[in-house]
């Protein structure tokens, strides 16, 4: 195996776990700062006002992007194994 392949492949796996990633982060991030800001506006201090929604929202998102984690997941493993066998070649 070379190094530009190696480099290649990490490449793509970090590319991949930063996709795969992104939705459930800015799901959390978005929530994070909309459950501050209200209770920064009615002064309500309670810490499962802002748990319960991320847990339950990120949940749905989750649901939601199942079958886009699948796809991206399906073609990372086609591309490694298509690298693998032009290393081997």
């Amino acid at each position: 195996m070379s190094e530009e392949l190696i480099i290649e492949i990490m490449q793509l796996t970090l590319i991949t776990v930063m996709k795969l990633s992104a939705p459930i982060i800015i799901t959390i991030l978005v929530i994070g700062i909309v459950s501050q800001v209200i209770q920064a506006v009615t002064q309500l201090k309670d810490q499962s006002f802002s748990f319960v929604p991320k847990v339950f929202i990120t949940g749905i998102v989750f649901t939601l992007a199942i079958p886009w984690y699948i796809q991206n997941a399906q073609q990372y493993t086609e591309t490694i194994f298509q690298l693998i066998t032009r290393a081997t070649q």
